[in-house]
């Protein structure tokens, strides 16, 4: 039977300076989904960060947020308390890595208080860690949730009846405002010690449940789908639109195969009998089909992504490097000798589909850069300033009005494209690109994004910016001579730096990690470009020379590679773009945008 439960919620936070050793705050976390919503429930949690180490409160908070968020809701464990568990972990090994102080700060100094609770029909689960406490008031009493210790962690789950309370609070909380006091004394948040929070939640529920009902939360469905399904579904349902989009195609088809019966009906067989005759027909008529279907798949290849495109140009045809026509000596090539170490070095070699091809939109396009924002891709070209935007469902692109000569640093600025020109770091929708905003930004020569922060370098500093109102504001976050002349940067909680000489190192907390790529048969001497995220498993790279895209984990081992079969070439390597889910790289090869779909990772 299912019945529906809501909660109440009421947020008792104090107000927290921008460093601390010692604060507490409220989460309430909640899915992207109705769907997920439903089978996971949402998290409610206090957590208290106490130490000798100064952290930034916001970004922890940010930080916090998102591991619960994404460690949780992404778990395929069927158990919400070993779900929260392994969030909670996670999220504590990260906090030890963001104060000011990190790595010249014990590890041992600085501890996660959390008590943490998520609603699933009408069972509350909860988990603690550390100094923090959970109360149950119901039918006028109050008393704490009996919890089982499982190793460093505590764990509780029951059902909750109409009009219960759940308090979640740090110990210094409960110490100055018990539960019996809280109950009749108005709290004003501003009166609040930075470690003091508290979180109130009031069940109501349609009607009571009884022990005994079994409810069905749709597990045995949850528990089978996980992340690796639904990326093979994405792949299957790209093909199945692509065998739709070449039906108008067979019945062109259709026609031609008739006129060509009609003039094999008129071939002069003078001096061939009857039977030799009908022979050859049926040959013809054999070969029809097989034919058939090699064209339409030639037709489909070269008009693969594209709507109604327009006719090629001669002079573009009579532009084509001669890489792309020079097939008597690729028959040369020992295949067997290329890629004898392939397994050994983790290397898939693909053949990426053509997504468009620039020129088609712009003779004279000589794109540089891209980027996947939300359902868009975006390219530009450095020196005309030209911004080309295409949807990913279909194919085309189309050129922005404005143009910014000398674009670069091309970035998804949390759902918006950003990218430097002259000083100024410009950020729009591009879905109204007309509404544009800039800001000052001398000297930054590479940038990026993390949460609501930009990061950029000037010379050998790398600066953190924060939105203040209408402008930034601009605070140190390190420097160092690696920053001098870096080639790329992103960040994931750490931030990653292809240095000058193409070497890829690690920064957390303004401190230089010990980090090391193990695993490549060549050095990413010649790599321009790293991509990851705070929802990535993993960290991309674009290396040109080796005409390949690597793929890390988070310590540096590598995962695969990916790079060309023997008889085809890479050899015009300018960008790349992962896409949210990390389901397909888009390449920028020359002109053209390709698509490589990425194989699920085990």
């Amino acid at each position: 039977m299912k019945k529906k439960l809501t909660a109440k919620i009421q947020e008792i936070n104090p107000t927290l300076q921008q460093f601390s050793t010692s604060f507490s705050k409220c989460l309430v976390i909640e899915p992207e989904s109705k769907e997920i919503l439903l089978k996971k429930g949402s998290i409610y949690a206090v957590y208290e960060v106490t130490g000798t180490a100064n952290f930034d409160t916001a970004l922890t908070d940010r930080v916090l947020r998102d591991i619960l968020h994404n460690s949780y809701f992404q778990s395929d464990n069927i158990s919400p308390i070993q779900s929260l568990e392994k969030a909670i972990v996670e999220a504590k090994e990260k906090i030890l890595q963001l104060s000011n102080d990190a790595l010249s700060a014990e590890p041992a100094a600085v501890q996660l208080n959390v008590t943490a609770g998520v609603l699933w029909g009408n069972v509350f689960y909860a988990v603690g860690v550390g100094d923090a406490d959970s109360y149950l008031m119901r039918e006028g009493g109050v008393k704490p949730i009996e919890a089982v210790s499982e190793g460093t962690f505590t764990a509780a789950s029951g059902i909750v009846k109409d009009e219960d309370v759940v308090i979640l609070c740090s110990r210094q909380f409960s110490k100055n405002y018990p539960p019996q006091k809280l109950l009749s004394t108005r709290i004003a948040e501003q009166n609040l010690k930075e470690n003091e929070a508290c979180i109130l939640l009031k069940f109501i529920i349609d009607t009571s449940f009884t022990e005994e009902e079994v409810i069905d939360f749709g597990l045995e469905k949850q528990a089978s789908k996980n992340r690796k399904r639904e990326q093979v579904e994405k792949i299957i349902l790209g093909a199945r639109k692509s065998v739709e989009k070449a039906a108008p195609l067979a019945k062109k088809f259709t026609g031609l195969f008739a006129k060509k019966k009609q003039t094999t009906s008129r071939i002069d067989i003078s001096g061939v009998n009857k039977k030799q005759g009908i022979k050859i027909n049926k040959k013809v008529v054999f070969l029809l089909p097989v034919l058939g279907v090699i064209l339409i798949g030639a037709l489909i290849w070269q008009l693969a992504g594209k709507k109604s495109p327009p006719k090629v140009p001669e002079q573009q045809v009579q532009n084509e490097t001669p890489a792309e026509v020079t097939q008597p000596q690729e028959q040369t090539i020992n295949i067997a000798e290329i890629t004898k170490d392939d397994g050994q070095y983790k290397v898939l070699r693909v053949t990426p589909e053509i997504f468009y091809d620039i020129k088609i939109t712009d003779q004279s396009a000589e794109p540089g850069e891209i980027v996947s924002v939300a359902e868009y891709l975006i390219v530009s070209d450095t020196t005309s300033g030209k911004i080309y935007k295409s949807v990913t469902d279909t194919a085309k692109f189309e050129a922005e009005t404005a143009s910014y000569p000398g674009i670069k640093s091309l970035i998804n600025a949390n759902g918006k494209v950003g990218f430097l020109q002259n000083n100024k770091f410009y950020s729009y929708s591009p879905a109204t690109p007309s509404d544009i905003t800039s800001f000052d930004m001398p000297g930054v020569e590479i940038i990026n994004t993390y949460s609501d922060y930009l990061y950029g370098i000037t010379a050998d500093k790398l600066n953190r910016y924060q939105k203040d109102g209408a402008q930034y504001t601009e605070t140190l976050w390190g420097q160092n001579a690696e920053f001098q002349n870096a080639r790329s940067l992103t960040v994931a909680y750490s931030i990653y730096l292809l240095t000058s000489n193409g070497t890829l190192t690690k920064y957390t907390s303004g401190n230089k990690n010990t980090f090391e790529v193990k695993g490549l048969n060549n050095t990413l001497a010649g790599a321009t470009k790293v991509i990851t995220d705070i929802d990535f498993d993993n960290i991309y790279i674009l290396d040109p020379p080796n005409q390949r895209v690597v793929v890390l984990d988070d310590e540096g081992v590598l995962i695969k590679q990916y790079t060309h079969e023997p008889q085809a070439s890479w050899d015009s390597l300018k960008n790349i773009t992962v896409t949210s889910d990390e389901s397909t790289i888009y390449l920028l090869n020359g002109s053209k945008v390709m698509t490589l779909i990425l194989e699920a990772q085990n």
